[in-house]
Parts: C-alpha cells; structure tokens; sequence
C-alpha cells in the first residue's frame, strides 16, 4: 500500500512533466492554428518582412524607430486576431515609425533576449536599441499610445 503523500507527489510530477512537454512541443512547433484559417490571413495585407540576420541592417540604415512584430505570417490564430490592426498601426504610424515583421519561430532566442515571451511580441527599436517590449495579448490601441509617447520622450 502506497502512503497518500506519494500519491500526491505522483499526481504533482506527473501534471509538471505534462506541462514541461506542452511548453516543448509549443517551442519545437511554434505558434498553430486550426485548419482553414488561412484564407483569413491571406485576406489581410502583408507587413514588410525581414529576416532576422538582416534586422540589423535594417535597424542601421532606418531614420526612423522601427517597432519589430516578431510574428508569423500563417499557423498561429494570435498573429491572425491582431495582423489588421497592425497593418492599421503601420498606417496610423506612417513617416514616425516603421512597422515591420520578423518570423517568431525562427529568432525565439533572439525574442527571449528581447524581453518577449509569445508570438506575436513587439519590440521598438531607437536608434537600434531595443526601448519597449510588449507581447501578446497586448491592445495595439495602447501600443499605439506607448510608442508614440517614447517617441516623443527621444526626440
């Protein structure tokens, strides 16, 4: 007979060794979304992508902050419920800032480094230095607010 505090270790191990692997599999994977949904994401206009070995350079040559979206283009419904309203934030932040993306699942190191922890993350960039973090869920409207605050605090 098996003393009830071991069964309860059991049941504990047991759930954190399931929720390790889901963290895995979410890494390994990416972001996932069911299927059918991509005639949705083909509906919506594209930001500009650049990889990420270019960002950099990117950063570089821009005049302008630059606010990254690290997201996806397919295969994750977060990108998908907030991709228009991104495009739209490009739009509002036209001549201010430059909107672009930056595949996820492909730079989630760098995105840790960053400060972010799930696609899609934003980061803004000044001057090539990373000054704002967000990632999802986020309100773009409130993203808008913070980033044209900082915007203003470096000028």
């Amino acid at each position: 007979m098996r003393h009830p505090m071991i069964s309860d270790l059991d049941r504990f191990i047991g759930r954190a060794r399931a929720i390790i692997a889901t963290g895995l599999f979410t890494v390994a994977v990416g972001c996932g979304v069911p299927p059918g949904s991509q005639s949705e994401i083909d509906s919506i206009e594209s930001l500009p992508v650049v990889s990420g070995s270019e960002l950099q350079t990117y950063l570089q040559s821009s005049d302008s902050p630059v606010l990254v979206e690290f997201g996806v283009d397919f295969n994750c419904s977060r990108c998908v419920q907030t991709k228009s309203d991104v495009v739209r934030l490009r739009e509002s932040l036209k001549g201010t800032v430059d909107v672009i993306r930056v595949d996820f699942n492909t730079n989630v190191q760098l995105v840790s480094q960053l400060g972010g922890s799930i696609c899609p993350t934003y980061v803004l960039f000044d001057q090539q230095t990373p000054v704002l973090t967000r990632s999802f869920p986020v309100s773009i409207d409130l993203l808008e607010g913070e980033i044209l605050r900082q915007s203003e605090t470096q000028q």
